[in-house]
């Protein structure tokens, strides 16, 4: 057998080897990264079995955590969101820094051997009903007042002229007047003695003025 080709056998085996380790590395890696406990039992006491737990009492998902504690061991988001198996990595890191004793009365529950997950889907809120909003109300077209009319410039009329009184015309008015202030005399008169006060209304028709 030439050099060549020992070093050909060589280089073959040692590929094989390595490819056998990689896959029980690899194998390994797998059993040290499942869960190695049983936890449906100490979510059953903790939460009674509900992994999407959320009551509002500081304590979240099927095992309980609290914010802090969730986040300390690697968890990320709410706890009640994450899913089973997230949930279980997160308890598993818990359990190596503090033991059983995190969870003081449902840890008793805790047995060897891998929990099945179950994923709990997460229901999703259904949208909230648009909300229609009205029609503008058309407002009507204001309505055009006339033009004021112009009413004409009132039109002055030329004072009367008065004429001057002829002598004539003077006595005829002084007859008129003083035969209208007799009658209205004598018929004063008459209304006078009707009512019984004659005497007095000549006395005062005597009267010097």
């Amino acid at each position: 057998m030439t050099t060549r080709n020992m070093e050909k056998h060589t280089l073959g085996w040692i590929a094989l080897i390595g490819a056998v380790v990689t896959v029980l590395l690899g194998l390994g890696a797998g059993t040290a990264g499942g869960a190695p406990h049983d936890w449906e039992e100490v979510a059953e006491c903790e939460s009674g079995g509900d992994w999407t737990t959320d009551t509002g009492n500081g304590f979240y998902g099927g095992l309980q955590f609290t914010p802090e504690t969730w986040k300390a061991n690697g968890g990320t988001g709410e706890a009640s969101e994450a899913s089973q198996a997230e949930q279980i990595r997160v308890a598993e890191n818990v359990l190596k820094t503090q033991g059983p004793g995190a969870w003081p009365v449902c840890g008793q529950y805790l047995k060897k051997g891998g929990t099945a997950p179950v994923e709990v889907p997460h229901t999703t809120p259904a949208p909230a009903p648009a909300i229609e909003t009205p029609d503008p109300v058309e407002t009507p077209d204001l309505v055009e007042t006339p033009d004021a009319v112009e009413t004409p410039d009132a039109i002055e009329t030329p004072a009367p002229v008065e004429a001057p009184a002829t002598v004539e015309d003077s006595a005829a008015v002084k007859a008129a007047v003083k035969a209208a202030a007799q009658e209205a005399l004598d018929s004063a008169r008459e209304l006078a003695e009707r009512n019984g006060s004659g005497q007095v209304f000549e006395e005062r028709v005597a009267a010097p003025r």
